[in-house]
């Protein structure tokens, strides 16, 4: 089966937020740069008070840990749409995939790659993407819109029987 699409940014966009909303890495890395470094701020700041006798470093280690928790929210909240805005001339091009019985082969203008169904780290879908893992972090995003319902559901089939 082969298949035809052009990927734009709001495609890489979409693929960074599954990926990372899928991540067990990034959403562990997440939790703790969200609540336990604003907690450690805090307790080092109010110990840091209780010690020296000084209670002004309570204010500081409240507005450290909201400053923290704050900085850390906006920077997550960021971080999906910030690694679509890098342009890159291999994902922003004309995409053709085949698949077969020995795995996916995707060509461009500028290059060619085989991968065997062994090689490949996973293969994940949603409604609108396939996303199909050729390294942990990095895919081959099929948009459904660029190549139609019909072809999209075909690809997910022989997908899931090639696997």
């Amino acid at each position: 089966m082969e298949i035809k699409y052009t990927n734009t940014k709001e495609d890489l966009l979409a693929f960074n937020e599954h990926h990372l909303a899928n991540s067990q890495v990034y959403q562990r890395r997440r939790i703790i740069n969200l609540y336990v470094t604003p907690f450690v701020v805090l307790l080092v700041f109010c110990l840091l008070a209780f010690f020296t006798g000084k209670t002004s470093y309570y204010a500081g280690g409240v507005l450290g840990a909201l400053a923290s928790y704050l900085w850390t929210f906006v920077a997550y909240k960021r971080y999906a749409k910030k690694c679509s805005e890098v342009f890159q001339k291999e994902v922003f091009c004309e995409h053709k995939v085949v698949i077969s019985d020995v795995g996916v082969n995707e060509s461009t203008a500028n290059s060619s790659s085989q991968f065997t169904w062994d090689a490949l780290d996973k293969i994940e879908t949603n409604e609108d993407y396939i996303f199909i893992y050729n390294t942990p972090a990095t895919a081959f995003v099929i948009p459904k819109r660029e190549i139609g319902k019909d072809s999209f559901e075909a690809v997910k089939l022989a997908l899931d029987n090639a696997l």
